[in-house]
């Protein structure tokens, strides 16, 4: 991440500071954060779409 960037209301940090728990701020935690829900989503819609294509049939 070379620009900051708000996700939500955090500000996240240009560089990780490594300390030990990451803070919210952390460009690592926020990365880890938003691919869990990018994951969550998509497997939200891959079980709407075979609920849909089960009903279809």
């Amino acid at each position: 991440m070379s620009v900051r960037q708000r996700v939500g209301k955090i500000k996240v940090k240009k560089k990780c500071c490594r300390s030990d728990p990451r803070c919210k701020r952390c460009p690592v935690t926020v990365m880890l954060k938003e691919r869990k829900k990018a994951l969550k989503k998509a497997a939200k819609a891959e079980k709407k779409a075979k609920k849909a294509a089960k009903k279809a049939a």
